[in-house]
């Protein structure tokens, strides 16, 4: 009996030593951030109502037109764009046109650890997120979303905006470029080694776009300080 036990015993260890790779969501895109930058394709590559289910669903992504940012967290579309005086206007909808954006279903999160001395930039937060990936046995061939809650330290972002001609024929542009400061926000990202130019930026391995827990201000982060922030990581479950 004892040497049935022991053997069970080796055989349980044995399999979790050889388990798979953490099944992560699936995420999925449509158009391509440098067909925008490079060809100048603001045009419209998916219609975000025909995405199905709404329920947990999270994505990010550009307007038609190059007009703005879209973000979705938990089901909830919303589209942020630039008057010409430089505020920002948003509304909630699934009635938009998106010229990139990536997205994923996500059932469930769990918290992460994310050590405050030596994660504080962009950058090494993607690096981060791959280790603590590999860590958690994720497949990091594949992308995956991650979310980041709390009062950020500071973090510069920017909104897209279509230019127009004033009435003297010349194109006026409003500020687009922003930097907020201890600012309470919620951040959904996605990291991928594979997809530069596609859904995350050349050079990094990570998109981020964020909002204001009051909703007020939305937008796609270009750097973000996480020294000296209070922040919770969260990963799929």
């Amino acid at each position: 009996m004892k040497y049935l036990f022991f053997l069970g015993l080796l055989f349980s260890v044995w399999a979790c030593s050889k388990r798979e790779p953490q099944t992560l969501p699936v995420v999925r895109y449509a158009g391509a951030m440098q067909d925008v930058v490079e060809a100048g394709d603001t045009s419209a590559h998916i219609y975000l109502d025909t995405i199905n289910p709404h329920r947990r669903l999270y994505g990010l992504g550009g307007l038609r037109g190059n007009s703005g940012e879209i973000l979705i967290i938990d089901g909830r579309p919303y589209a942020s764009k630039v008057n010409a005086a430089g505020r920002n206007r948003i509304r909630m909808t699934y009635d938009i046109y998106a010229s990139h954006l990536v997205y994923t279903h996500v059932r469930d999160w769990q918290a992460a650890e994310l050590p405050d001395d030596s994660v504080v930039t962009k950058h090494s937060l993607g690096k981060y997120l791959e280790a603590l990936a590999v860590k958690r046995g994720l497949d990091t061939s594949k992308p995956f979303p991650f979310m980041l809650t709390g009062t950020f330290h500071e973090l510069d972002y920017h909104v897209s905006y279509l230019e127009k001609k004033n009435k003297s024929g010349n194109k006026k542009r409003p500020q687009t470029n922003y930097t907020l400061s201890d600012a309470n926000v919620i951040i959904l990202g996605f990291f991928s080694k594979k997809h530069q130019g596609i859904f995350t930026e050349p050079g990094s391995d990570v998109i981020m776009g964020f909002m204001t827990t009051t909703a007020s201000k939305i937008g796609q982060i270009d750097q973000l300080t996480l020294k000296g922030s209070k922040v919770q990581l969260l990963l799929p479950e």
